[in-house]
């Protein structure tokens, strides 16, 4: 299925879509496949890339190694903070990040926190730095769902009354899941049962390419990739919503603020009601033009002329 899939990402207007990341889980469990489905997409021209816990680099020699036996990998995220320090030694965090180096390989570093003022993460960033770039290594705020909301002590989170004015960049890497289920980013909302704007098909019904097509007039997904989740929350509360709206924000997470617009079915059919709004999808559209110079939207939406 995943060799179907990227055939059609393949394919779809042209190579349009032209990098391919592998992620988990942990795509480095199973290097049998990540190195066939690697492979696999590196004959149609697409960059790939995998992020990694680099639970595999217990030396610089293994860690070498095994980055050598997967060619097509041409690039490396290595993900590691307090979470993952638990399990997976420092020392092999830096481990990969060399092996990567040596080979050529690009490399950046993934991070996870409830608090960017805190004094470990800190010093995990000063560590991170003494080996890469400090523009290379990135930083999220840990979202307090699943078993974080029962292990993660909330006061431990910055809080604003108002929400992080920010555009979500990861809102333009969709994910495809194993069931074929395609969601419009990794962040929290993948782990909603309900169906929101977000939710962008499923495989098993219709093809990639279908899909995309849809997503390409979303206005909701598109004015959340332009303006964030604060310009949905600023006109829900336009309309006179407080109600429905959370009273406090995590600091600097757009996907706290957007996870609960999501969550909330109310919300949800006030967002589908506004993403039929001809006014709305005009006003996102030339937003696209504008502030990401795409012109996919305003074609097929006929706004072109």
């Amino acid at each position: 299925m995943a060799c179907h899939w990227i055939e059609e990402i393949a394919a779809y207007h042209d190579k349009y879509v032209w990098v391919l990341a592998l992620t988990g889980g942990e795509p480095f469990y199973n290097l049998h496949d990540l190195r066939e489905i690697s492979n696999f997409a590196s004959r149609f021209n697409l960059l790939v890339s995998a992020v990694t816990n680099a639970f595999w680099a217990s030396t610089r020699k293994r860690a070498t190694e095994v980055l050598e036996s997967l060619p097509s990998i041409r690039m490396i995220q290595v993900s590691t903070d307090l979470y993952h320090l638990q399990s997976i030694p420092f020392e092999w965090v830096k481990n990969a990040i060399l092996a990567a180096q040596d080979l050529n390989i690009p490399c950046s570093v993934a991070v996870c926190t409830e608090n960017e003022a805190g004094s470990q993460y800190q010093e995990i960033i000063q560590r991170l730095s003494d080996l890469v770039d400090r523009s290379l290594i990135y930083t999220a705020i840990t979202f307090p769902v699943g078993r974080a909301a029962g292990n993660i002590d909330l006061t431990r989170y910055p809080v604003s009354q108002d929400p992080p004015i920010s555009a979500c960049t990861a809102g333009s890497a969709p994910i495809i899941f194993p069931d074929g289920q395609v969601i419009a980013c990794i962040g929290p909302v993948i782990d909603l049962t309900i169906r929101h704007p977000l939710v962008l098909g499923d495989l098993r019904k219709d093809s990639l390419e279908t899909i995309f097509e849809r997503a390409q007039v979303n206005p909701i997904l598109h004015a959340i990739r332009i303006w964030g989740p604060s310009l949905l929350i600023q006109m829900l509360q336009d309309e006179g919503l407080n109600n429905l709206l959370q009273k406090s924000y995590l600091g600097n997470s757009i996907c706290n603020a957007c996870y609960y617009l999501m969550a909330n079915p109310q919300i949800v059919s006030k967002l589908e009601m506004l993403a039929s709004d001809a006014d709305f999808q005009r006003k996102v559209a030339y937003g696209r033009v504008y502030y990401l110079k795409e012109m996919e939207m305003v074609k097929l939406l006929g706004l072109h002329g």
